[in-house]
This record gives structure tokens, C-alpha cells and sequence, in this order.
């Protein structure tokens, strides 16, 4: 609404414009028709060889005018309407480290979050097995269609108290409406990583690199840094990062996750001197900031809960691109028992405008389909015993109940041949050895008597 009056100053026809392309038609067949160049209210003031005006004098005449003929409660109703949608509709970001449940046990959580539409979700720790990674894809697409998905997966040699390895991953999901383009990036590793710790980087650390509509490019990091107990993969991993970084200088970077790792005063409940792992940890932070010249907001509140102690482990950070202070929301209310809380960053909605059609489109569903196979095997039989069902005894011409029962007799024919022939199908893919695929199908078939 306010940039309506300041078009009003400016350019109306450019706002106009603006409105078309982000498919508010309505909104702007309305301003047209009322101030605009090609309107009614144009065509008329040019037929009577008045001067048209445009701006602040129309807006005067306009609301001067006691034509009933006018719509103007109209206008005023779907401008108050569209204008409250596009100023309050904010989009943003999502961390959020869903151990120790991982996908499988928050997955309704997730798909909560998924449901709202932000154009950024990143997880962290969903221990997706590399078996299972490309299933837990397509079955994530297929519910939400419009996201590019991807997940790395990587297991450790360490194992837990059942004798399972551990397995690390992470997910990154990007709205296609906000992000037509998307690429996967591998990072390259130092020559001085061991490989057990390369291959665990591997799972943790996920980049993606996307274009908006405006042809804007980010490179968004989905990390999961090791924990304090690992110092030496803490540090192959910020080494991994930092080169990477280093060689990006002008690109817009956005970094989410769970960095194990808090600024200073951002650990509340522990005892005190803190532990050598943990103090290092935290230094090895603030040193990655400084050589790389990042940037990141030091939260106010805890973002993981222990036993004992809190403390801000999650992070947003950001190079060449600055974005507000990220905010911390709860869990929703479950007998799960989450580790760490949700991260929400709001997103400047100049930088991100969103498309009215996403560049993902709606998968088909084929879950239940025919054994192709199987049907092209005897389409030719299914077509003569369709031209036999329904062929009748019509005489030259045929009075109009005498065409409305032939044609509900071909429609009640066809539908029980193309169901049984289906049915049949999904038979023979159970047991592909005991049917006889020449004779079984149609054997037991009874036309309905009309």
C-alpha cells in the first residue's frame, strides 16, 4: 500500500507493471482502469478532449468524484486485501538439527515444516542411510514436489551401543519458486585430511549453489560441524570450509547448521573453567570468522539443552550478504525429546522474489499402475472382445433410447474388461509362474446384460 502512493509520486505505470508480473492481475486491471494511461477513465477524458491527469491530481479527482457509477468500495476493498498479503507475507529461512530422532522419528515434524513453505530448509543429522538416501528423496518429492532436494549421507567407523555405525547426514531443501536453478557443489578436501574424516566430511557438509528469478546467486552451506570431542575433525572440517570460502570472494554466501561451537558468554549452566575441548572449540569459531571475514549474530538464547547446560550451537552465518538476527522457536509440543531448538532467519523479500509457477513440477503417480508388459501383451485380444461387447443389433436408424442404451452397455463393457485385465495384472506380478498369461485373463469374464 505504501508503494501505491509512492508510485503515486513517481511512475504509475511502472507500478502497474510490477503487479501484473507478480500475477496480482485483479489489483492491476483495477489501477489501470482508474489511473492508468489505457483505462476507462483515460478513454473518457480523451473522448471528451479533457487534459488526463495522472498522480496525486487523479487521486484527488478521484476520491472527489460522486459518480455512483464509480467502483470505488470495490477498489478500495481488493487494494486493502492484495495490499495486506504482499507487505505482510515474509519469507525465511529454517535450521534445525532433528538428532537424536533423525528423519525417521521426526517426520511429522519435518513435514510440518515443509508444509509452511520457506524457501530454505536445512537439516542437520537426519541419519539417512546412503541405502535408503535416494527412497527418502522420491518420497519427499512426491509430498512436496515443488523443492529440490538433496542429502548427503556418510557413516563413521565408530559404532553405538547396538553395534551400528553411526551414520551422518544432512538435508537441504530449496523452494523452486524462489529458486528456479539449483546446482550441487562438491568440496574439495586438503591433501593432509585422513580419509576416515574426508568421508565423514562427505556426509556432514552439503553446498548448493542457486539463481533466483532476478538472476541473483547464492551458495548456501548446510553444515554439521563435529562435536568438541573431535578436535582434529573440527578442524579439517573448518579447513574445508575456509578454502572454499576463500575462493569465493565475491559470491553471496548463507551458512546453517549445528556448528558444535558458541560465541563468547553464549554457554549458560556450565561448570566453570570450562572444559580445554569446549573453550577450543568456541576459539576455533571466532577464528574462522576473522580469516574468512564473516559475519554472524551472537544469539541471546539457548539453541541445544543438556542435562545440566544450554548453549547457542546453532548458527547463521553470511559473507558479502548481511541478514537479520535469526530467532530461535520452540518445538512443537511432543513426547519426542528434541536436543536442539528450530533456527528462523527472516529473508529480505527484495532478494528472494518468488515465481507464480515453480520450476518443479508435479511428479505422476505411478505407484499403481498397469504391468505394461502384461497389457501389451493382450491388447489385441482386449480389442476384439471390446468390438464384441459392444457391437449390437441396431437397425438403420435407431430411435434416441435405443443410441442411450447401446452406449451405456459399451460404457459398462469396457469398464469391467479394463478393470479385470488390470486386476489380472497385479495378479500375474505376484505369481508370474502359476498364470497362464494365454488363457487365465478373460477366461472367467461375464459381459453385464443390459
Amino acid at each position: 500500500m505504501v508503494d501505491f502512493f509512492l508510485a503515486l509520486n513517481t511512475n504509475i505505470g511502472s507500478w502497474i507493471q510490477n503487479l501484473e508480473r507478480r500475477d496480482m492481475m485483479l489489483l492491476g486491471s483495477l489501477v489501470e482502469n482508474i489511473f492508468g494511461f489505457t483505462g476507462a477513465y483515460a478513454r473518457k477524458q480523451q473522448a471528451s478532449l479533457a487534459p488526463i491527469l495522472t498522480g496525486w491530481k487523479c487521486w484527488i479527482e478521484f476520491n472527489a468524484m460522486n459518480d455512483d457509477k464509480i467502483p470505488r468500495t470495490g477498489w478500495f476493498v481488493n487494494f486493502r486485501i492484495s495490499g495486506s498479503i504482499s507487505i505482510n507475507k515474509v519469507e525465511k529461512a529454517v535450521s534445525w538439527n532433528v538428532g537424536p530422532h533423525g528423519y525417521k522419528g521426526s517426520k511429522e515434524e519435518i513435514h510440518q515444516i515443509f508444509e509452511q513453505g520457506p524457501p530454505i530448509i536445512c537439516f542437520q543429522d537426519v541419519r539417512i542411510p546412503k541405502r535408503r538416501k535416494n527412497s527418502f528423496k522420491r518420497e519427499l518429492q512426491r509430498v512436496f514436489p515443488h523443492y529440490w532436494i538433496y542429502i548427503t549421507t556418510a557413516q563413521s567407523p565408530k559404532k553405538d551401543c547396538r553395534d551400528r555405525q553411526y551414520v551422518f547426514s544432512v538435508l537441504t531443501a530449496l523452494h523452486s519458486a524462489f529458486f528456479p536453478k539449483v546446482t550441487p557443489i562438491r568440496c574439495p578436501h586438503s591433501r593432509h585430511t585422513k580419509p576416515d574424516i574426508r568421508r565423514e566430511i562427505d556426509g556432514r557438509l552439503s553446498i548448493t549453489q542457486a539463481q533466483t528469478p532476478t538472476g541473483t546467486t547464492f551458495q548456501f552451506m548446510n553444515i554439521y560441524q563435529f562435536t568438541a570431542a573431535n578436535p582434529m575433525g573440527q578442524a579439517d572440517m573448518w579447513t574445508t570450509t575456509e578454502n572454499r570460502i576463500n575462493k569465493q570472494k565475491n559470491n553471496r554466501i548463507i551458512m546453517q547448521g549445528d556448528l558444535n561451537c558458541a560465541h563468547p558468554g553464549c554457554r549458560w549452566d556450565y561448570a566453570q573453567p570450562f572444559n580445554k575441548d569446549l573453550g577450543m572449540a568456541d576459539n576455533k569459531l571466532e577464528h574462522f570468522l576473522n580469516s574468512t571475514g564473516g559475519h554472524s549474530y551472537a544469539q541471546q538464547e539457548h539453541t541445544w539443552r543438556g542435562k545440566e547446560c544450554r548453549a547457542a550451537l546453532d548458527h547463521v552465518l553470511t559473507w558479502n550478504y548481511y541478514l537479520p538476527p535469526q530467532t530461535t522457536k520452540p518445538n512443537p509440543k511432543s513426547h519426542k525429546k528434541f536436543d536442539h531448538n528450530q533456527i528462523w532467519t527472516q529473508l529480505p523479500h527484495l532478494d528472494f522474489p518468488k515465481l507464480a509457477n515453480t520450476a518443479r513440477t508435479t511428479p505422476l503417480d505411478f505407484s499403481q499402475r498397469i504391468d505394461i508388459v502384461f497389457f501389451k501383451r493382450h491388447v489385441d485380444d482386449w480389442k476384439v472382445r471390446i468390438k464384441t461387447q459392444i457391437q449390437g443389433d441396431l437397425v438403420e436408424n435407431p430411435t434416441g433410447q435405443a443410441l442411450a442404451d447401446e452406449r451405456g452397455r459399451e460404457r459398462d463393457c469396457s469398464y469391467y474388461i479394463i478393470i479385470q485385465t488390470y486386476e489380472v495384472g497385479l495378479h500375474s506380478r505376484r505369481h508370474p509362474i502359476e498364470i497362464n498369461a494365454g488363457t487365465r485373463p478373460f477366461a472367467s469374464f461375464d459381459a453385464p446384460i443390459s
